[in-house]
């Protein structure tokens, strides 16, 4: 392997500015809009950074797995995921008097449909595989404990 820095590393930039209690990011192509770091009214419309976060966890392992399966020569034709989170002290966050642990992420439960030309047990070992691929998961695994659990769709 060579030692450019390059070849070992990708930089990303974001910029980000709060304006009328928003908070934009801007991408490359688009703006990302953050209007709480989490939304406990389950009515209301618009993102927090925890949906973010969940739909990154969840669509950021499920093109792993398809990516990988691409290289591997495996036909997954259907792939659906449900995220389940739990968070550690969320009173903390609604200003409760008397709560003021740390709030955090404690654990992650994730499981995965799939629909592929193999047999359930290889399917369950490629994508465990396949796990050791993703940055996404490689970089939260050890601070969030996780859950994931792979299905053969029939």
């Amino acid at each position: 392997m060579t030692n450019l820095y390059e070849s070992n590393n990708y930089d990303l930039s974001f910029r980000g500015i709060l304006s009328n209690n928003n908070f934009k990011l801007y991408t490359n192509n688009d703006t990302i809009t953050i209007s709480s770091d989490i939304n406990f009214d389950i009515n209301s419309d618009y993102r927090s950074s925890i949906n973010y976060l969940a739909s990154s966890i969840l669509g950021g392992i499920a093109h792993t797995i398809i990516n990988e399966s691409k290289h591997s020569n495996i036909d997954i034709e259907e792939l659906e995921g449900k995220i389940h989170l739990v968070l550690k002290n969320p009173l903390t966050l609604l200003n409760v008097r008397g709560y003021n642990e740390e709030p955090k992420i404690d654990s992650c439960v994730i499981t995965y449909y799939l629909y592929a030309d193999i047999d359930e047990t290889n399917l369950i070992e490629f994508c465990n595989l396949s796990l050791k691929k993703s940055f996404i998961y490689n970089t939260l695994k050890s601070v969030i404990n996780f859950e994931i659990k792979f299905i053969l769709i029939d």
